[in-house]
């Protein structure tokens, strides 16, 4: 089945780790598998899906960043994979690089509506790190930067660091995901909870 070769995204990570508070690990294992369809993706009643407006609205974000910073940002058309052939199942699409600085070599776009917004509150939420994180992981990079436009009118930019204990922490869980997923057998919840709780322990302050 195609589905299931294709791998686990960076925007699939939070969810195979537990830790996506829109999708839970069952429901991105029945996507995985061909049981479902990815509801992000459909369009809402007399409305467009979700991800519509975050589309529309990254280069924008893209344009603030590189004015705000003074970094160079070059989009990225490709779908990349880790390097280390027992971690292919890890891939990442970024959204931009990070052009000639030493300091951050990603960038990732958000949008936050006024749900959202309250995750954003206290900084980035632990979901988007661990999206980042793995992009950093497949990348082999050291940091990125998030910059997220907020309700519409407020734009603030998060630097994450490249974190080896809890990159493993999201392998092994990646790992244990997609092992399901080539075996046709459902997540167990416990396995959902024990991921979330060892990367909730790695990044108390976003708890």
């Amino acid at each position: 089945l195609q589905v299931r070769k294709q791998g686990i995204g960076s925007s699939d990570a939070a969810a195979a780790c537990g830790l996506n508070p829109h999708m839970s690990m069952l429901e991105l294992w029945m996507i995985k598998t061909g049981r479902m369809q990815n509801q992000l993706d459909q369009p809402t009643q007399n409305s467009y899906s979700p991800l519509y407006w975050g589309n529309q609205l990254e280069p924008l974000i893209a344009n603030y960043y590189q004015h705000k910073t003074g970094h160079k940002v070059r989009k990225v058309n490709a779908v990349l994979q880790h390097p280390d052939p027992d971690k292919h199942f890890m891939l990442a699409n970024l959204d931009y690089s990070v052009v000639g600085s030493d300091e951050v070599q990603i960038l990732e776009c958000k949008t936050a509506g006024e749900y959202g917004a309250k995750l954003w509150r206290d900084g980035v939420p632990l979901y988007v790190l661990c999206q980042v994180q793995h992009q950093l992981a497949v990348t082999g990079k050291k940091a990125a930067h998030i910059c997220v436009l907020i309700c519409g009118h407020e734009t603030r930019i998060f630097k994450v660091i490249r974190s080896e204990s809890v990159i493993q922490h999201i392998i092994n869980a990646e790992r244990h995901f997609w092992d399901c997923v080539e075996k046709d057998t459902p997540p167990e919840a416990d396995a959902s909870e024990s991921a979330a709780k060892a990367l909730q322990l790695l990044y108390p302050e976003h708890v």
